[in-house]
């Protein structure tokens, strides 16, 4: 009976780790708590960070950011990246008219679903990889999202 409760209880701080982790990722927050757990953070959880953060966090990831010490100068290079390109998103959506979740949507799907770092080994990608695969994205987003021109009067 005793081995049934402590089996239980294991299965409980799993859970509950799961569940939490799953809710840092669904947030932007995994690259975080991997670092609180003395992890290291891959390519995948930084952009996270960018595509799934909501909006109003987003919008102080800059202010937030030129006061805060980081652990290295890594984990610096990789913040200063998402913070740059935080700002291009509210750019982006303001440009195309669009919401910044939009625009979020179209990282997760262009750049977070097609897995840039399964092809080249996530452990030669860097923070300059991902402003590049974003801003790529972004590129694109501008490009398909313009106003369509209307020459001459619009009918009535």
């Amino acid at each position: 009976m005793w081995l049934r409760r402590s089996t239980h209880r294991g299965i409980e701080v799993q859970a509950r780790q799961l569940i939490g982790e799953s809710e840092s990722f669904l947030l932007g927050g995994y690259a975080r708590t991997l670092q609180a757990q003395g992890s290291p953070v891959p390519y995948w959880a930084w952009l996270s960070a960018l595509a799934h953060t909501p909006v109003e966090s987003l919008m102080t990831r800059g202010d937030r950011g030129r006061a805060r010490r980081y652990p290295d100068h890594v984990t610096a290079l990789w913040q200063g990246a998402v913070d740059l390109l935080a700002q291009e998103l509210f750019t982006t959506a303001e440009r195309t008219g669009s919401s910044v979740e939009e625009v979020q949507r179209a990282v997760i799907a262009d750049v977070e679903l097609q897995r840039p770092w399964a092809e080249s080994g996530a452990s030669v990608l860097g923070p300059s990889r991902l402003v590049h695969d974003v801003q790529q994205v972004l590129c694109r987003f501008r490009g398909s999202s313009r106003p369509e021109q209307h020459n001459g009067p619009s009918p009535a």
